[in-house]
């Protein structure tokens, strides 16, 4: 089951042969996500709980937290270093002393008796925790959460060094209180799909923004990595519905397009973290690339030409009030109040490309486009297009090529005059979402690339989710430092891991050449 902000999209598939035995989509209720689940699960028609092996579920609810911003209701505490801008994540702020150096050895005891007396004062009972060099040493945030809790019974606590082992300390402690934030909402969302379906947590797994599996105590106690779980579901379904391993997964949907690369079945890594609601979260999650691009992208004139927009409003050809609006022709123009207008679902409707929406009313609304534009009907259709075409292909040679395209490479992607562009990725592509075929016939042309759109595009998130798997990884890190003892010189070897799991350090003797 895949729980997104607009559709809960659930299947039942059969365990061996991988069959979807049945699909279901309903409406996902803000406020409501059991009940949203619940009606989800009843679609399906399930006879009993008991015949289900695994239960899995992807949800945009960590990542929409992210973005829309939350009450930031956590008290952040920093060890030997004072946070720049812990305003942004946190509603209090604790600095005590006491620091670790790059090999991990203490260089300043951590001030206890300070942390007591903060803590006297304050009414939180959600803190993270972040110390200098905690990633390389973590005992002061260990000793610090221990007399939290010991003050506090019952207080929330989250350790930096146990989320990442990366350098940095206010990104640690900027991670640590986003995941305590976001426990609360997890654990509530957990509690919920067990209440409505009656499936046991024994056999309930989460999926993470890296396309791999959980059981939901780790969600409960790591939510943060289960940012971006969506995209990685549609990534992992794409493959799994087109059955390859690898390629390059197209995700359309009305607001928005997702574009990622699946390799060897696993999806790609953002090396340098991926970027969520202004914030860059190293948690392992992939590389995505997203645009604003779908079926209810907003098309309007402006200075006597057609522009697409970024915004997402309601198509026109669905609207209950068009030949309303028709007659006043707001929709022609740009207005951020405005919620209904022209989109690409009203120009495929108008080309008989699709058949949502009403025709009629598609048709005078490009009608009407024409002339404001000053445009013959078929040159508006064969702009917009080549609005759209640019648009997607930009995203898609980003995605391919691993980073942003260069500014003023536009001109390069379009071609013109003599020049006539042709890219060739040397993966398949795979697309998935409700409009997806038009758009991607819009690019079949200029892309030297098999095109797949799978049967059940439409509920590829929730086959993600199922059809993916738990594994594990563990980057470790020895460092070798050497050091004279009473004389001697000797060589310590430090070992960490980019888990945040601890530190150790043990000692040799010099060999004649030091190892590498």
């Amino acid at each position: 089951m895949d729980v997104g902000g607009t559709c809960t999209d659930g299947v039942l598939v059969e365990d061996k042969s991988g069959e979807i035995v049945r699909k279901a989509k309903v409406r996902t209720v803000k406020g409501d996500v059991a009940g949203s689940v619940m009606r989800c699960y009843s679609a399906l028609h399930v006879p009993s709980p008991a015949i289900l092996s695994n239960f899995c579920v992807s949800t945009t609810l960590a990542t929409n937290a992210m973005v829309e911003g939350t009450e930031k209701d956590v008290c952040a505490i920093s060890i030997g270093l004072t946070p720049s801008r812990s305003v942004d994540y946190a509603s209090e702020t604790l600095v005590i002393a006491g620091r670790h150096d790059p090999m991990g050895e203490e260089t300043c005891p951590v001030d206890m008796d300070t942390l007591r007396s903060k803590l006297n004062g304050t009414r939180m009972r959600s803190f993270a925790v972040s110390g200098y060099f905690g990633s390389r040493n973590p005992e002061h945030e260990k000793l610090v959460a221990e007399e939290v809790i010991r003050m506090l019974p019952g207080a929330t606590v989250v350790r930096g060094s146990d989320l990442a082992g990366t350098l940095g300390a206010e990104e640690r402690l900027f991670l640590a209180a986003k995941n305590a934030e976001l426990m609360h909402l997890m654990s509530a969302f957990i509690e919920g799909i067990e209440d409505a379906t009656g499936v046991p947590d024994t056999i309930t797994y989460a999926l993470r923004g890296d396309g791999t599996l959980v059981s939901t105590e780790e969600a409960r106690l790591r939510p943060i990595f289960t940012v971006l779980s969506g995209p990685a579901a549609s990534a992992m379904g794409a493959t799994a519905l087109a059955g390859t391993r690898d390629a390059l997964v197209i995700d359309i949907g009305g607001t928005t397009t997702d574009v990622a690369v699946v390799r060897k079945g696993r999806v790609r890594i953002a090396s340098e973290g991926a970027r969520v609601g202004g914030s860059r979260l190293r948690t392992g999650s992939l590389d995505l690339r997203t645009i604003a691009l779908g079926g209810d992208t907003e098309i309007f004139c402006e200075d006597g030409r057609a522009m697409l927009g970024s915004r997402a409003v309601q198509p026109l050809c669905l609207a209950p009030d068009a030949n309303a609006m028709l007659r006043d022709r707001s929709f022609l123009y740009q207005d951020n109040e405005r919620t209904v207008g022209i989109t690409p679902t009203d120009l495929f409707r108008d080309q008989g490309k699709s058949d949502f929406g009403d025709a009629a009313i598609a048709r005078a609304a490009l009608e009407a486009l024409a002339r404001v534009c000053e445009r013959p009907i078929a040159s508006l259709r064969a702009d917009i297009e080549e609005m759209i075409r640019a648009r997607l292909l930009r995203v898609v040679l980003s995605a391919a090529l691993g980073k942003d395209l260069p500014e003023g490479s536009d001109d390069l992607i379009k071609g013109g005059g003599l020049l006539s562009t042709k890219f060739t990725i040397a993966l398949p592509i795979v697309g998935i979402g409700a409009p997806v075929r038009n758009f991607l016939d819009l690019i079949a042309e200029r892309v030297c690339s098999e095109i797949i759109i799978p049967h059940d595009h439409d509920v590829g998130n929730a086959v993600g989710a199922v059809s993916t798997g738990v594994y594990g990884r563990k980057d470790v890190i020895v460092r070798s430092e050497v050091k004279y003892v009473d004389g001697d010189e000797e060589r310590f070897f430090h070992v960490t891991t980019e888990e945040g799991c601890g530190s150790s350090a043990t000692r040799t003797r010099p060999s004649p050449s030091p190892p590498t």
